[in-house]
């Protein structure tokens, strides 16, 4: 009988983990020079971006059981590609980065994704490097906003994209990504 791993593999985790560590990232920022917030905002946004790329192109090349058989009831009924296809690489980035072990999906309708990070690991090293101020503009959430919009846009859906909570005013971020109609 054929073995299936319905896990996310470990080797590619560990590839993204290294390539984007949240510790090395946010000590680049020093090489910026001042602490120019419009500068940082698009250091986040690439390291979003980037982050999300590298998620979808590793996570193509080492598909688990998991999502094998739900491409397939996708295939054959043509529903629910929203969220779940997405979802599969937005878990792919923040688990590689993030000390949790799964992402805290709190909706996932074929309207509406909503999850919380009840931790960050980027937030958490802003806070330690330069301070709780520069943690609290929340100017990390550029890299959460880029990468759920690169991942989305990619599997092509139109989307709309909020910060319900964050870090800074109740100790964890919780995103919503809207699906929009084709425009």
């Amino acid at each position: 009988m054929e073995q299936y791993n319905f896990e996310l593999d470990q080797e590619m985790m560990r590839v993204l983990s290294q390539e984007f560590d949240p510790l090395k990232f946010v000590k680049s920022l020093r090489s910026l020079g001042s602490m120019d917030f419009e500068k940082i905002q698009i250091s986040f946004e690439n390291y979003g971006g980037n982050l999300a790329r590298a998620s979808i192109e590793k996570g193509e090349h080492r598909p688990d059981r998991t999502y094998e058989v739900m491409k397939k009831a996708i295939d054959k009924t043509g529903e629910m590609s929203f969220p779940f296809i997405p979802q599969r690489y937005v878990e792919i980035a923040y688990l590689s980065i993030q000390s949790f072990k799964r992402l805290r999906v709190l909706l996932n309708s074929p309207e509406v994704f909503a999850y919380r990070l009840n931790d960050c690991s980027v937030y958490q090293t802003i806070k330690k490097e330069y301070g709780e101020e520069l943690a609290n503009s929340m100017l990390c959430k550029s890299a959460c906003f880029a990468m759920i919009n690169e991942i989305f846009s990619h599997f092509g859906f139109h989307i709309k994209s909020s910060l319900e909570v964050s870090m800074a005013s109740a100790g964890n971020c919780q995103f919503s990504v809207e699906k929009r109609e084709n425009q």
